[in-house]
């Protein structure tokens, strides 16, 4: 199999086995725990005994799991009491961030930087297992922890009521695992490093506690409000014949609304308010639900909590995390005034199912579509995301990578895949194969989720050789039959990729570069029938310095500097994030997208063609 080269069509895979690098924001296994040995000496509390003096409570602190290298994580930005804490790749969001609040005789509380509340030993339990949680700061004994040192430089979270040490349920090392209290074993899963982050009186990059953020309560159900209202992608087949003369020129072209080329991207909510942007996104990654009763239960369980529809934690009904999502865009505002934006849902599941085959990604997801049992829960997951998204003017973004994987096994047609015997219902007029399992996916959108723009992800990783091996596969996979084609530039800045650490590859870009991946993004689009959707662009700029979360990148000033090229290429839509937790992101760029974006929105926009 041919590797993937830098640029167009996700040029994050650097070379070998396709896919076998790539390791997203909540894929990648342990890669914080490669950083925390990176961060030097001065950079790491060291706990020597448990007194007031061994932590810092004017300091707000990332607390990285020694087992898993997840860190604890206020699960999905809430702000309810009661709210789920879990273990996550860090991300650079305040959600994950505390800081210690004495409580006296060597006890702190341990405040969220996000949502104001603190860990808390749910319900003042003294079970093994049972789950640490958000609430109030009430100063009780159960929201009181010891820092006891434990081994390199780490500390074990032991609770004042139940004489517990905080922990990861199971010892488990994936993304959304609960925390939770246990007997004090010295396990590694109960070690902690705590690395700091900022001041208590620097800005947050996340809105005080409850301004932006809707509780559970207020959280609408399925069909919630639009964001922003108006039609899904009404355009058709992009071609030159119909483009304006120039990109300040009228055009009759329009695309989720809009008619000029859409900014956004994947940040938090003070950064989203912060210029006008137009959309956000985010991953619905994880395995089927493991039961079916989570489809119509009035509240999420415990066991739950590592399923997708179950993020919000178990105050909350199932698919809360897109109802709240989506309520929360639509309610976006800038400069003080309503200004909506749309989400954008990239829909990465088929990766878990792969697990669930036993083969992981590539080789397990096309083992597992061919399993009717493992087909038949993915479609029942996907129905009911589908369902919470309702009438909402969402775009979904269907499977990164795993088409590129179906294009290198040959003819779509002949991959195989139970279709029709997993969802007879919705699937049943569909040929058996992964070039039906597409077009099944797309009409069930168009079934229940009606306004929904929907895409399948363009991976073709041999595009600089074979673009016409690339139309073929989209066509076979009835890519025309969707909206829009949505496909990532890389997963990590190119100052990362510099570094010999990491293959000391070139991914700058040049303007032969860009136009090589303009051109193949044209050719798309004009063959398909379907513009695209740029996604997962890199944050970094030359002004960083090539540090942990500071990566040097040039691609967000070139797409800015050549509104006219993007569009001409039948690019709507510049959706800017990192595909990996140690990048530059719009909270780490020195501000760059934020004032970029709101220079293109005051100079009037580019016009889509």
């Amino acid at each position: 199999m041919s590797s993937r080269p830098t640029g167009a069509s996700g040029g994050h895979r650097a070379g070998g086995h396709a896919r076998s690098r790539r390791r997203r924001l909540f894929t990648r296994k342990g890669f914080w725990a490669s950083v925390a040995l990176a961060v030097t000496a001065g950079s790491v509390v060291a706990i020597g005994s448990a007194s007031a003096g061994t932590v810092d409570s004017k300091t707000w602190y990332v607390l990285v799991n020694s087992n898993s290298g997840k860190v604890l994580d206020d699960r999905a930005q809430a702000t309810n009491n009661g709210a789920a804490v879990v273990q996550w790749g860090r991300i650079g969001a305040d959600n994950q961030q505390w800081r210690f609040v004495d409580a006296g005789d060597g006890y702190f509380r341990l405040q969220n930087r996000h949502s104001g509340k603190v860990l808390d030993d749910y319900g003042w339990s003294r079970t093994d297992g049972s789950s640490m949680v958000q609430w109030s700061d009430l100063n009780g004994a159960n929201q009181q922890f010891k820092p006891v040192k434990s081994k390199a430089g780490t500390v074990r979270l032991v609770n004042r009521f139940s004489a517990m040490a905080v922990g990861v349920r199971g010892a488990a090392k994936g993304d959304g695992s609960s925390v939770v209290q246990s007997r004090d074993s010295g396990g590694a899963d109960q070690q902690w490093q705590l690395v700091p982050v900022g001041s208590v009186g620097s800005a947050p990059t996340n809105p005080a506690p409850g301004t932006t953020t809707p509780s559970a309560a207020t959280s609408p159900g399925a069909g919630g409000a639009a964001a922003g209202g108006g039609a899904t992608a009404s355009r058709t087949t992009p071609s030159a014949a119909t483009s304006p003369a120039a990109s300040g020129g009228s055009s009759t072209v329009s695309f989720m609304g809009s008619s000029k080329v859409l900014i956004g991207g994947s940040m938090s909510d003070a950064s989203a308010a912060a210029a006008p942007f137009d959309m956000r996104y985010a991953y619905v990654h994880s395995k089927p639900a493991p039961s079916s009763a989570a489809y119509s239960a009035a509240r999420c369980t415990d066991a739950w909590s590592g399923w997708w529809g179950c993020w919000n934690g178990n105050t909350t009904a199932p698919g809360t995390y897109v109802t709240w999502r989506d309520s929360v865009t639509a309610q976006a505002t800038y400069q003080g005034s309503p200004r909506p934006q749309r989400m954008l849902w990239s829909w990465y599941s088929l990766r878990d199912l792969g697990d669930m085959a036993g083969e992981g990604d590539g080789p397990g997801e096309v083992k597992a579509i061919n399993r009717a049992d493992l087909l038949t829960q993915y479609l029942d997951d996907y129905r009911f995301f589908l369902q919470k998204i309702g009438k909402s003017h969402d775009m979904i973004d269907l499977e990164p990578d795993f088409w590129g994987y179906v294009q290198s096994l040959g003819d779509p047609h002949q991959v195989p895949a139970k279709v029709t015997s997993a969802d007879p219902k919705d699937c049943g007029s569909q040929e058996n194969s992964a070039a039906g399992l597409s077009r099944c996916l797309i009409s069930m959108a168009r079934t229940y989720a009606p306004n929904a723009t929907v895409g399948l992800h363009l991976t073709c990783w041999n595009w600089q050789s074979d673009t016409p091996g690339c139309i073929k596969t989209y066509r076979s996979l009835g890519a025309e039959n969707a909206d829009v084609l949505v496909t990532d530039v890389s997963d990590r800045d190119a100052g990362w990729y510099a570094q010999p650490a990491h293959g000391g590859s070139d991914h700058f870009w040049t303007d032969q570069k860009a136009a090589a991946a303009l051109a193949f993004y044209r050719t798309m689009a004009e063959s398909i029938g379907k513009p695209v959707a740029l996604w997962q662009i890199p944050l970094g700029n030359m002004a960083q310095n090539n540090t942990l979360n500071h990566y040097k990148d040039d691609k967000v000033d070139w797409f800015f500097a050549h509104m006219d090229q993007v569009a001409a290429a039948h690019v709507d839509a510049l959706l800017f994030g990192a595909g990996q937790g140690e990048q530059t992101s719009v909270e780490t760029d020195g501000g760059n997208l934020i004032g970029k974006t709101i220079a293109y929105h005051t100079a009037g926009g580019t016009a889509l063609r």
